[in-house]
């Protein structure tokens, strides 16, 4: 069986503080891959939209906040129609149907059917 050598035999100095001045340096850069240069980018745009979003919430909270909200008020006068705004042809009908609402008739409440549902 042949015996292995573990000992790296492309540096044929044994003193690995003592370097030669020889050796090549890595002094070019390696290009940034396009999916990653990308990805930063977007990052970018999306921690900006972030900032100005929370800007935003707080311009419109200062702004809600200062304004009143109006208190509805409810309606007590019923507005008659004009005459002018039905068709001629249903103003006598309309007329007829106002007529009758004004009278009051005194009908009984329904009848609740307290059977159902058993």
């Amino acid at each position: 069986m042949d015996e292995k050598l573990y000992q790296n035999i492309d540096l044929p100095q044994n003193n690995p503080l003592d370097t030669p001045q020889d050796l090549p340096k890595d002094t070019e850069k390696k290009p940034i891959n396009p999916k990653i240069l990308l990805l930063i980018i977007l990052g970018g745009i999306i921690f900006i939209l972030l900032i100005l979003s929370l800007v935003v919430t707080q311009i419109r909270n200062k702004n809600s906040n200062t304004q009143s909200i109006p208190t509805p008020t409810p309606a007590t006068i019923i507005p008659t129609p004009n005459d002018s705004l039905i068709p001629s042809p249903y103003q006598e009908s309309f007329k007829n149907l106002e007529k009758s609402f004004e009278q009051d008739p005194d009908l009984p409440a329904p009848q609740i059917d307290i059977t159902v549902g058993e």
